[in-house]
């Protein structure tokens, strides 16, 4: 028995000339396959649009990949119990009126502004996100935009800080797929209406069939090639089907990288201009992945106290002895602690702690900016130490012994940062005295992935 030939035509409807096989099955979101029969080419897909499975463009990752089962997660966030307050910064950045309120049972923030009074409130990941050159970078983010369906307001979700990034917003009436580059020195956004995309316009009549609905959740996915110059694609989640609704190239046709960086936060915020009722934008879910696995092969670094004693005289006070924090123009950087080290050098028992964004008390210790890093490295005085007042987040502890060594890795989701108006955060190990007055050496090794 022969094997029966086929044809596919792109998009729907009757064919005079059928494209003939082989071909694309990737190159093409939906369409329709006849197969030959006495002559005649018989339809076999009851004019029904084809799943992801064939003739979908997103089957394949940003690089023209087959998309697996092995993605790897850089970031996922659920509100569950909390609107995360350590991953998510949360400010009104402008005007006045707006607030962000956080439900269990919805799991979710909803971010709000009030009638006819001009506010802008963002909620940004203190964390960029390391883009690998190469391979494909994924960002899904579940939102209810039905809150913000007016004149006058401004909702916006994707992977954008105020001067770069990849983002869907909602303007007006109007939903556009949106680029903002600083390349040209100040930040410029490209915004593309739904009216003008490439591949779906997610109004019933493309090939998917889809109508986006704006009163309903949704799952929101971009996904990017990097390099400078590669190409952003902007889709949505239907039913088990990725929905491609518009890509944005750029290798061969722009003259030089379209946006600065790639690393870069996940960010919601919703604006009123002044002009607009009350309304509002529900944050709910959100992750980040690379396509094609991790090497975090990225620079070692190691700062010390230099082999200069930090003597802490008073029992059951927490020193900060060495900190870590980003550079002002560095905060694209993600920074892994490999481990940290502390000698005991008299005969007395202490406890150490890891403490992110701890609050301290004195001026005597010196941050100084490490050479060829992304970092810059606090050591404490060695005569008149500055003290803890507050652990803030206490992220690793244990116990030292008289006259000993203690050191121990670090793995951790909560990473450096900064928040929405450039404050960085601070890691810090510290030491507490538990029998007496104790002199101490400490050392910190860290790993800058990109």
């Amino acid at each position: 028995m022969s094997n029966p030939t086929y044809r596919f035509l792109a998009g729907q409807g009757q064919p005079d000339n059928p494209q003939l096989g082989p071909f694309n099955l990737n190159r093409y979101a939906a369409g329709v396959l006849y197969e030959q029969a006495n002559g005649d080419f018989v339809n076999v897909s009851a004019n029904t649009p084809f799943p992801i499975a064939f003739g979908n463009k997103l089957a394949t990752d940003a690089f023209g990949r087959q998309r697996t089962s092995t993605p790897t997660t850089l970031f996922n966030s659920k509100q569950l119990f909390s609107n995360l307050p350590l991953f998510w910064d949360d400010q009104e950045v402008s005007g006045s009126g707006t607030s962000s309120v956080h439900s269990s049972a919805r799991a979710s923030s909803v971010m709000s502004v009030t009638d006819s009074t001009a506010g802008k409130r963002v909620r940004q990941t203190f964390q960029r996100f390391n883009y690998e050159p190469g391979k494909s970078q994924l960002i899904l983010q579940t939102a209810n935009l039905a809150g913000v369906l007016g004149t006058g307001v401004q909702a916006a979700v994707g992977m954008f800080d105020d001067n770069n990034g990849l983002f869907w917003e909602y303007d007006n009436g109007t939903i556009y797929a949106c680029v903002r580059s600083s390349t040209t020195g100040s930040a410029v956004t490209t915004r593309v209406p739904q009216s003008e995309w490439s591949n779906d316009k997610l109004d019933g009549s493309g090939p998917s069939g889809v109508t986006l609905d704006p009163t309903k959740s949704q799952i929101l996915g971009i996904d990017f090639e990097w390099l400078g110059v590669g190409t952003v694609r902007y889709f949505i989640v239907v039913d088990e089907v990725f929905v491609l609704a518009h890509e944005q190239h750029h290798a061969n046709r722009a003259a030089g990288v379209y946006m600065s960086t790639p690393n870069l936060p996940l960010r919601f915020e919703i604006e009123n201009d002044g002009t607009g009722s009350a309304a509002s934008v529900e944050q709910i879910c959100s992750t980040v992945i690379s396509e094609g696995g991790l090497q975090p092969t990225g620079q070692l670094h190691y700062a010390s106290t230099d082999g200069t004693l930090r003597n802490f005289n008073s029992v059951g006070q927490l020193y900060p002895i060495m900190g870590l924090r980003l550079k002002a123009d560095a905060i694209g950087e993600s920074v892994d602690i490999d481990y940290q080290s502390i000698n005991a050098l008299t005969n007395d028992d202490f406890e150490w702690v890891i403490a992110f964004n701890p609050t301290i008390t004195g001026t005597n210790g010196t941050w100084t900016a490490r050479p060829n890093s992304a970092c810059e490295v606090y050591v404490n005085d060695a005569t008149t130490p500055d003290t803890v007042s507050a652990t803030g987040q206490s992220m690793a502890g244990g116990y030292g012994s008289a006259n000993s060594s203690e050191s121990a890795s670090l793995r951790n989701a909560l990473r450096l940062g900064a928040a929405i108006d450039g404050t960085v955060d601070e890691i810090y190990l510290c030491i507490r005295p538990i029998t007496a007055n104790a002199d101490f050496l400490a050392g910190i090794g860290w790993r800058e992935l990109s």
